[in-house]
């Protein structure tokens, strides 16, 4: 199988440490033939673009240089963050719709949608780590926000399912499939495991191998991705971001 594309970066508009013309041509000399540019949203506490306005100056900046780089496809997208129970993202849609893609997850620090969320969805994750006996509980809230955003919003892929923060994989695949997202394999943290991929397999999913790049070097760094996918037994038909 080979890669046709990594699909989820960052740049220096988030907290990612290179600029896009530098991500864009470590993603060349790899011999990808598509980069995407997802800074993380706005609400990300201390890493996120300034504001949602800064995804159509990054498209301006991308659109440019596209035109220097035609040896590749340079894509503008965002991981957008679910800043409430109900599945709202910090992306608004009159933006999202100038977008070549959206990504959707779950990060621990964000500024929520309201004080409720807040003390809910924010504090409740971060006082589970302290009191096993609520683990579960914030489990089904987590699980039920990223379900309601895939729901809500046009979502290309939900990135690293169950990094810092417990999700029923079994109800993300039904809702995945139901969707049509693609369930995110993170080479950029490599914390998913055998057994659970290929519980999210069986449901029918799509998978998409994504590096979650914040430096240049770690553009395309996607074979553990694809190691792991053979070792779950993933047929590549699955795989949204591969050919043979």
């Amino acid at each position: 199988m080979k890669i046709t594309g990594d699909f989820h970066t960052h740049s220096k508009y988030s907290d990612g440490r290179h600029t896009i013309v530098e991500m864009v041509d470590a993603a060349r000399a790899k011999g990808l033939g598509t980069i995407a540019l997802t800074d993380h949203g706005p609400s990300n506490i201390g890493t996120g673009v300034r504001a949602a306005q800064t995804y159509l100056v990054i498209k301006d900046e991308i659109s440019k240089l596209q035109e220097n780089r035609p040896d590749i496809r340079i894509l503008t997208g965002a991981e957008a963050d679910v800043v409430s129970c109900a599945g709202d993202i910090d992306v608004p849609q009159d933006v999202v719709k100038q977008l070549d893609l959206l990504l959707v997850g779950l990060h621990p620090y964000v500024k929520p949608k309201g004080w409720k969320d807040g003390f809910t969805f924010v504090l409740g994750n971060q006082i589970a780590k302290l009191v096993p006996p609520l683990q579960n509980r914030m489990k089904s809230i987590n699980t039920k926000a990223l379900v309601e955003a895939m729901h809500k919003h046009d979502v290309l892929a939900i990135t690293h399912p169950g990094l810092g923060m417990p999700l029923d994989l079994d109800e993300v695949a039904r809702a995945c499939l139901s969707t049509n997202t693609a369930f995110e394999i993170n080479t950029g943290h490599n914390f998913q495991k055998v057994e659970d991929i290929k519980r999210v397999s069986e449901k029918g999913v799509s998978f998409i191998v994504n590096s979650d790049a914040h430096f240049t070097k770690s553009v395309g760094n996607l074979e553990t991705g694809l190691a792991l996918l053979a070792h779950a037994n993933v047929p590549p038909e699955q795989i949204i971001n591969v050919e043979m």
